[in-house]
C-alpha cells in the first residue's frame, strides 16, 4: 500500500505529495529507526550505592569522573561517605578505594553504551578534608558553606601547539 501512495505521490505532483502523504500517514524512516533504537535501550531505575570511610584529618579526595554531577557536603564527624546514583548503571565502571594519602573515587564510561548513562555523586567530608576533582566534563556544586572556601588556580592540561618552520 505504501508502494502505490509514493508511486502516486510522484506521478502527481511530485514533492509536495509526499510531503502531505508522510504528514498525514505515518513515520518516516528516520522516526521509526529512531524508536526501535529507544525501544532497544533497556528501561532501569537508578541504582544508588553508598560507601563510608573511616578517616582521620587531614585527608584528601580524589574524584575523577566523566559526564558527572558531584555534589559536596560538610559534616563534623570524621568520616567521609560517597552516596552514588547511577542512572543505567550498566554503562558506567564506580570504584571507591582508601589508602593512607586519601580516598579515590573514580567513575567512567564504558565506550560506546557509556553515551546513555549518568551518574550523580554526593560526598559528605569533615571541614578538614582537601578536595582534588578531575572531571571530562562534570559540574561540582558544594552545599552548606560557612566560612572561607580557597579555590587555587585550575590547572588545564591541553595539548601543546606545533608550530612549523
Amino acid at each position: 500500500m505504501l508502494r502505490r501512495l509514493v508511486g502516486w505521490a510522484l506521478r502527481q505532483s511530485g514533492h509536495a505529495a509526499i510531503d502531505s502523504a508522510l504528514r498525514l500517514g505515518g513515520r518516516s524512516a528516520v522516526d521509526t529507526a529512531l524508536g526501535a533504537a529507544a525501544e532497544a535501550v533497556p528501561v532501569t531505575s537508578p541504582r544508588s550505592l553508598t560507601q563510608v570511610f573511616n578517616v582521620r584529618p587531614p585527608i584528601t579526595v580524589y574524584v575523577r569522573a566523566s559526564h558527572c554531577r558531584v555534589t559536596v557536603r560538610r559534616a563534623s564527624s570524621p568520616k567521609v561517605t560517597l552516596v552514588a546514583n547511577l542512572y543505567r548503571s550498566f554503562g558506567l565502571d564506580l570504584a571507591a578505594e582508601q589508602d593512607d594519602a586519601g580516598i579515590y573515587i573514580v567513575a567512567k564510561r564504558k565506550p560506546f553504551v557509556g553515551s546513555v548513562s549518568r551518574t550523580d555523586l554526593t560526598i559528605t567530608v569533615p571541614p578538614e578534608c582537601y578536595l582534588a576533582f578531575h572531571l571530562t566534563p562534570g559540574d561540582v556544586v558544594f552545599e552548606d558553606i560557612d566560612g572561607i572556601m580557597e579555590l587555587p588556580v585550575v590547572r588545564v592540561y591541553a595539548p601543546a601547539e606545533t608550530q612549523n618552520t
